[in-house]
Formats: structure tokens, C-alpha cells, sequence
């Protein structure tokens, strides 16, 4: 009987896991209809870009227009793969440690996985967030890893279908 009494307690907090998880993801607005999504930044209307699509190109914002540099794949894995530029990730520090560029998507690249918190932050692996540069919002203003929480809404981010 203690068994069946551990089991189920097991099971509740399987289920109660699950449920939070869940809410948490669909907080944080991760995926839309055909599976593309602009990444907007809560500074305004501005939405992360990759305007030349050439591997190793730096990302910026631009206002959000909806083209297809603006569209992002949010891959299970944790990647951010260009809806435009298929095969291209977002990549932290894979020019300069303080650019985020698209790279070539690579199978368990540390430097690929984003973790999207339901607060708008969108982390690498090394622990540092997307940010927009000292907050300053304007077309082709650059964005790079920079320590999370220092910087507010220059680093909080909604995925817009």
C-alpha cells in the first residue's frame, strides 16, 4: 500500500510538471500556424533581422515588417533557424563574443541553444541573454549576448505570429 501511495504521488508530480512546463511555453508564445514567428522586442516595434542572409552576417532590428528575414524558426532543440535562410541558426559569439550572427545549424552547437523564459528573455547556453545594444532601439541597431537582467526590456523579447 506505501507503494501505491509513492506511485501516485510520483504520477501527480509527472502531471504537475508537465502543466507548468506547458503553460511556460505557451506564455512565452513560441510557435504560430505554419510554425514561423517574428522575434519583437518589448522597446517597441522592433523585430530582430537578418537582412543579408550571408552566414557569419551579425543580426540587428529593424522596424517589423513581416519579410522573411524577420521569420524565425523556434526548433525543439532550442534552436532559432531562419525561416528566410533555411539552415542558417542564430548563433551567439561565433564571430566575435559579442555578436550574434546566423551560422550554419549544427547538432548540439552549445553556441545555438536558446532557452525562451515566459519573462521575454531569451538565454544562451553560456547563460547570457539577447540583448539589444545599451538599449538603444533604431533600424540596424545591433544585438548581442550580454549578461541577463542588467538591461530590461533591451533584452526582453515576444515571438509575434
Amino acid at each position: 500500500m506505501h507503494e501505491s501511495r509513492l506511485m501516485r504521488g510520483v504520477c501527480r508530480a509527472v502531471v504537475v510538471a508537465g502543466a507548468v512546463f506547458g503553460v511556460a511555453l505557451l506564455s512565452a508564445g513560441v510557435a504560430s500556424a505554419d510554425g514561423s514567428v517574428q522575434v519583437k522586442s518589448r522597446l517597441g516595434n522592433w523585430c530582430l533581422d537578418t537582412p543579408s542572409g550571408n552566414f557569419n552576417t551579425a543580426t540587428f532590428v529593424n522596424a517589423c515588417d513581416g519579410s522573411p528575414s524577420q521569420r524565425w524558426d523556434i526548433n525543439s532543440d532550442g534552436q532559432i533557424e531562419s525561416a528566410a535562410y533555411p539552415g542558417a541558426c542564430l548563433t551567439a559569439g561565433a564571430v566575435s563574443m559579442w555578436q550574434v550572427t546566423v551560422f550554419p545549424c549544427q547538432m548540439g552547437g552549445f553556441n545555438q541553444h536558446w532557452n525562451i523564459h515566459p519573462n521575454g528573455q531569451i538565454e544562451d547556453s553560456l547563460g547570457s541573454c539577447l540583448t539589444i545594444v545599451n538599449g538603444d532601439a533604431h533600424p540596424g541597431a545591433p544585438v548581442r549576448p550580454f549578461n541577463c537582467g542588467f538591461d530590461g526590456p533591451a533584452q526582453e523579447w515576444d515571438s509575434v505570429s
